[in-house]
């Protein structure tokens, strides 16, 4: 395997979050991807999406690990993706 400069590196991550993000919102439209502040020395990209009620967290998680692996195979990055849910939005609220 050929050795990546810093910007490759770079291009690859970028690239791999932006494939993530739009995969996971043709499956999941509301959606939302916040970035996981912990300190995972193994992984590339860490990513936190919350899904509304009405989608198994389980099912959520099994699908984005799919998408995950053709990303990571794709690109050379390694991935992790942590499953919440959306808090609820009180009636009337903006």
């Amino acid at each position: 395997m050929p050795h990546r400069t810093k910007k490759s590196e770079r291009r690859a991550l970028a690239e791999a979050a932006l494939l993530l993000s739009q995969r996971a919102h043709t499956c999941y439209p509301q959606a939302v991807i916040t970035p996981l502040e912990v300190p995972y020395t193994d992984e590339d990209l860490t990513v936190d999406i919350a899904v509304p009620e009405g989608y198994s967290l389980r099912e959520v998680s099994d699908t984005l690990i799919r998408l995950c692996l053709e990303i990571e195979d794709e690109l050379r990055v390694s991935i992790l993706t942590q499953v919440s849910r959306l808090p609820h939005k009180a009636p009337g609220a903006s």
